[in-house]
């Protein structure tokens, strides 16, 4: 049971705010596309207390590929499509989970929104010193792994996916910006991401967790009891279901940003974002769980509907994150193409319930007109 439960626990820290940004707008008819590799590691986690536990056994690594597109509609309002994290095609979470070629590949969820920029140089309301902008937007959910399949996968020593890279759920909200221009080289921005989740999802879709239970359950009743009670009980663990509501999440950012021209058609820029990103406890819900609990305390199989939760894991617990995520770009406007070259590093400094992730991002953005 212990190595099933331990499966639902992997859990994926990625760039939350890999596009935060501030409330400047894209000019009319300009376009911009990104390209986000990025690499992340960890070789500990905060636990409830938020105190750093170090793995046993290695560090879990992640190889990632964000991309957004960004159009200026017109000089205060911008459509944009982010699918940041995006793809990740390599990962390694064995010191976390404890299966050899575990990992939490595929693919994280789609953010389509516009920004409108209401406060600003050529926004509705003009002024010089202050940008506010508002991005309503929707999380557009794509397929995660079947977790049953994969449990059985890592079960028999073969490669498995033993976490969602993303929630993989409609999440409906936006974004809100606030720059302060303190001069021509110098402001200072505040961001807010508000996602609520009006959706509850099927446990089968979230991890391995309910596949976990289930094996190990059975794996404890035919050792105790033998393959007939192992049949009897495999009636009720066929009919037990769940659903978790993640209900919503919160992201906040504080940014001092530097900007200079070093060269012609060559600006330099810099920031130092403080980044904080908050996930309530997730409530789960089951149906045939009395059942099962009763018909194996008729058996005189030792179980509580308490125990089931703790030992799947489905108590919930609500995570925090705050990281720093210094940053440097450089802005070529002389090229065919203006291309804009960005690296970031996120360094983790506090957390609960949650992996201490450290991140290297790289951007490259390209500019067109339209």
């Amino acid at each position: 049971m212990k190595k099933c439960i331990i499966l639902g626990l992997a859990l994926l820290v990625l760039g939350t705010a890999l596009f935060a940004d501030d409330a400047k707008v894209m000019p009319a008819r300009v376009g911009r596309f990104y390209l986000a590799p990025n690499f992340s590691f960890a070789s500990g986690g905060f636990d409830e207390d938020g105190k750093l536990q170090k793995f046993d056994d290695g560090s879990i690594k992640i190889f990632n590929l964000g991309f957004a597109l960004e159009y200026g509609v017109n000089d205060w309002i911008t459509a944009a499509v982010q699918w940041a994290p995006g793809w990740t095609p390599w990962s390694d979470l064995e010191a976390r989970s404890g299966f050899k070629d575990s990992n939490v590949n595929g693919v994280a969820d789609l953010f389509v929104g516009a920004k409108l920029q209401i406060i600003g140089e050529k926004a509705p309301v003009q002024n010089n010193m202050f940008r506010i902008a508002v991005a309503p937007g929707v999380i557009i959910p794509l397929p995660g792994p079947d977790f049953e399949e994969q449990f059985e996968n890592a079960m028999a020593g073969k490669k498995a996916t033993v976490a969602n890279m993303d929630k993989h759920t409609l999440g409906v909200g936006g974004r809100l910006y606030f720059d302060w221009v303190i001069n021509d080289k110098f402001f200072i921005n505040l961001f807010n991401e508000t996602i609520i989740f009006p959706l509850k999802k099927d446990l089968n879709d979230t991890g391995p967790n309910l596949a976990g239970f289930k094996g190990g359950l059975l794996g404890t009743v035919n050792t105790l009891a033998g393959p007939t009670a192992m049949a009897a009980v495999k009636k009720y663990t066929d009919k037990l279901e769940g659903e978790v509501d993640y209900k919503y999440q919160l992201t906040f950012e504080l940014e001092p940003q530097f900007s200079t021209s070093i060269a012609d058609g060559l600006i330099f820029s810099a920031g130092l974002p403080f980044n904080y990103v908050y996930n309530p406890a997730a409530a789960y819900s089951f149906t045939g769980l009395k059942d099962l609990v009763d018909f194996a305390s008729g058996m005189g199989i030792p179980l509580t509907e308490e125990a089931v939760i703790e030992q799947g894991g489905f108590a919930g617990a609500e995570s925090h994150f705050l990281s720093l995520r210094p940053n440097v770009s450089l802005f070529l406007l002389k090229t065919p193409l203006p291309l804009e070259f960005k690296f970031q590093y996120g360094l983790p400094l506090y957390g609960k319930n949650t992996q201490a992730t450290n991140t290297v991002i790289f951007q490259v953005k390209a500019y067109f007109q339209i």
